[in-house]
């Protein structure tokens, strides 16, 4: 079947330890690192990492991670047609690709080299510190890309172009799209740092923005007026506050539907994005689709994991509170 969605990013291992001491151990690794942040790793500092984790962590989980990948994953689990593009390394992560992407389509994976890894650092209040290790040698090039099975797809989302080598590529996958897929993107932090004026050549093709505030603050948003140097839509995932919808005309804010205490918060954005595709899919309007994905990633926040994120029988529930 024909993808309606490609998922275009970051491809990683992620391993996942449970630590105690976590900011002394952190001032071990490299000076500067803070507990519960998202930070870059050099290769000394990952080799000092892994000598500590081996004496200090207790490793909880191994899989193969990204935000494409997440959301990828999700949007099967709601019954859309998606696929995953990027680079993985080779051997025994391509089993681990297989395993933990079941039902995405996968034939678009080039696998070479090296993963690039991350480390997803639990302290006892499970806060989690995300520190992503250099690249690895072998990044993703355009001849990786499957051109023609990109411009049939309806939708093509972007995820986190930390590098600047993974900025130039998606600034050619957006100048070559100008008609379809229609383009959304999801910086992330370590990408927003770098600020709007950075990513303006990429925001003039994007439909959609999907950012946190932090990222928001970090690109020099401004929460109630869509800025010039905008995509068209804006979406600011506001946690307990909800969403705000920001256009050139208005900005609506979408109440947040979760109570309690989540079980987890990783993966709930990647969640929302698939949501807010499957919604556009659907022929929903804008609030409409921003209310389903605000519920979609609300529903992932009750549960661990991805066997937590929402399938169809979910998303009909969520469907049938929409009329």
């Amino acid at each position: 079947m024909q993808p309606q969605v490609f998922c275009l990013g970051p491809i990683h291992l992620e391993l996942i330890y449970r630590v105690e001491r976590l900011p002394e151990i952190l001032e071990e690794v490299e000076a500067g690192l803070l507990p519960g942040a998202e930070q870059l790793l050099s290769r000394e500092a990952e080799a000092r990492l892994q000598g500590l984790l081996f004496r200090f962590g207790q490793p909880v989980g191994r899989l193969v991670g990204g935000q494409a990948a997440n959301t990828a994953y999700a949007l099967s689990r709601l019954g859309v047609a998606a696929a995953l593009a990027g680079r993985l390394g080779v051997v025994a992560d391509a089993l681990s690709l297989r395993n933990d992407l079941a039902a995405v389509n996968l034939e678009y994976v080039t696998q070479a080299g090296a993963s690039n890894r991350v480390y997803i650092l639990l302290d006892q209040e499970d806060e989690h510190t995300i520190l992503t290790a250099s690249s690895a040698p072998e990044e993703l090039s355009p001849d990786d890309l499957p051109w023609e099975a990109l411009r049939q797809a309806k939708f093509l989302h972007l995820s986190p172009c930390a590098s600047p080598e993974l900025l130039s590529l998606a600034e050619q996958l957006a100048r070559r799209f100008t008609v379809a897929p229609r383009l959304l993107f999801d910086p992330g932090d370590l990408c927003a740092r770098h600020g709007h004026a950075a990513l303006e050549p990429l925001f003039d093709q994007v439909e959609t923005l999907l950012v946190n505030e932090s990222e928001w603050a970090s690109l020099g948003g401004n929460l109630h007026l869509h800025p010039v140097w905008g995509p068209p839509i804006i979406l600011i995932k506001r946690g307990p506050l909800g969403v705000r919808l920001l256009t050139p005309v208005r900005y609506l804010d979408i109440p947040a539907s979760f109570e309690g205490h989540p079980v987890e918060t990783r993966d709930a954005g990647d969640v929302f994005a698939a949501g807010y595709i499957t919604g556009l899919l659907l022929r929903l309007n804008l609030p409409q689709a921003v209310r389903l994905a605000e519920y979609a990633a609300a529903y992932k926040l009750g549960g661990a994991g991805r066997a937590s994120y929402p399938d169809t029988r979910v998303l009909e529930r969520i469907l049938a509170r929409l009329k």
